[in-house]
């Protein structure tokens, strides 16, 4: 009864949270947006069109991030999944926090990292919690939005992973 209970509590907070900050929803088209990494790659909507991508809004302060990004480098770099691009957006803090964090883990930011300037890609996707994890098709639709840590484990994130293997 007490599990009962919770779990309506949970549902009934997920549901009061208004829809305009929940993050944009799976099968829907990635929005308009471009960045541009600390090495001078750009990357917008249209530009990850061909390639699957996994989107992750961090922060530096962030502690669930802290633990969860050197998992992810080592994921990425164990694995080198070629048919999955990896973004990092450090998001929520000052640039120069953001970018020092960036330089002083070289061994985790394996993958492109940017700076979202005024959270304008965060916002356009709907995201308000670090960290946030979007994953794109090759299509640019959303296949999957995955909050807080564990994306790894997450069951549809490795079933999409498995499908790229062939």
């Amino acid at each position: 009864m007490r599990w009962l209970s919770l779990s309506m509590l949970v549902c009934l907070i997920a549901l009061s949270v208004p829809t305009e900050l929940r993050a944009a929803p799976a099968g829907s088209t990635a929005p308009p947006f471009e960045l541009v990494t600390f090495t001078g790659e750009s990357y917008s909507n249209e530009s990850l069109k061909g390639r699957p991508t996994l989107l992750v809004f961090w922060a530096p302060w962030c502690k669930v991030c802290q633990r969860d990004l050197p998992l992810l480098g080592e994921f990425y770099h164990r694995e080198r999944p070629a048919q999955l691009r990896v973004v990092s957006i450090g998001f929520a803090d000052t640039r120069s926090n953001v970018e020092q964090f960036v330089r002083e883990r070289s061994g985790t930011f394996v993958f492109p990292s940017a700076y979202d300037e005024d959270r304008w890609v965060a916002q356009a996707f709907k995201v308000n919690a670090t960290p946030t994890y979007v994953l794109l098709d090759a299509q640019g639709s959303i296949v999957l939005v995955h909050r807080g840590g564990g994306v790894l484990q997450n069951f549809q994130f490795r079933e999409f992973l498995s499908t790229l293997k062939g």
